[in-house]
């Protein structure tokens, strides 16, 4: 593994406790939901198609046949998770990143191009807001280099408000102050 592919691995893959840990829930609920349908199934299934004998030995005997499919369920229900924080990071990192920028952009610091890694989604999302990051950058900084040219502009409109003004305080009716003003 080259030194810049180390580099754009996530060090934290757990990066948004509230949207991964949502997720993270939803499995587990998701795998338990799913394991009581089963049992409920198979219980319904021997009661109705073996022999006439009391509900609870049911139970023992799905123990004894089914118990090893719980274990490794619960074996496997980790490994689940852990891919589904690896996966969930794709979009919840990106997110993040982006967060982060929006915020620093809307304080008014300078924010560099966002630039995703390769497997990472939402490459569409950070190409606009490059797109936005470089207008509001560009008008900002336009803004710093003309304000010389506003503030001439600015002075000349003072003067002609102050002209304008004037004109109206010495002139007696409306008509001799839209005359003055035209003249």
């Amino acid at each position: 593994m080259s030194s810049s592919s180390h580099k754009k691995l996530r060090k934290q893959l757990f990066v948004d406790p509230k949207v991964q840990g949502a997720l993270v829930w939803r499995a587990i609920l998701y795998w338990f939901t799913c394991l009581i349908a089963m049992v409920l199934m198979v219980v319904c299934w021997r009661v109705l198609t073996g022999p006439a004998r009391m509900f609870y030995y049911h139970f023992d005997d799905m123990w004894f046949f089914y118990g090893p499919s719980l274990i490794i369920s619960l074996v496997i229900l980790p490994l689940v998770l852990a891919d589904l924080i690896r996966a969930s990071n794709r979009f919840a990192g990106p997110m993040l990143r982006l967060r982060r920028s929006m915020r620093d952009l809307a304080r008014g610091q300078h924010v560099e191009p966002i630039q995703f890694r390769e497997n990472d989604f939402w490459h569409d999302f950070a190409e606009d807001f490059n797109a936005v990051v470089a207008r509001v950058q560009g008008e900002s900084t336009a803004q710093g280099e003309d304000t010389t040219a506003d503030s001439d502009e600015e002075k000349l409109l003072l003067e002609a408000v102050s002209i304008q003004v004037g004109l109206n305080e010495t002139a007696d009716t409306p008509a001799e102050t839209t005359q003055a003003s035209l003249s």
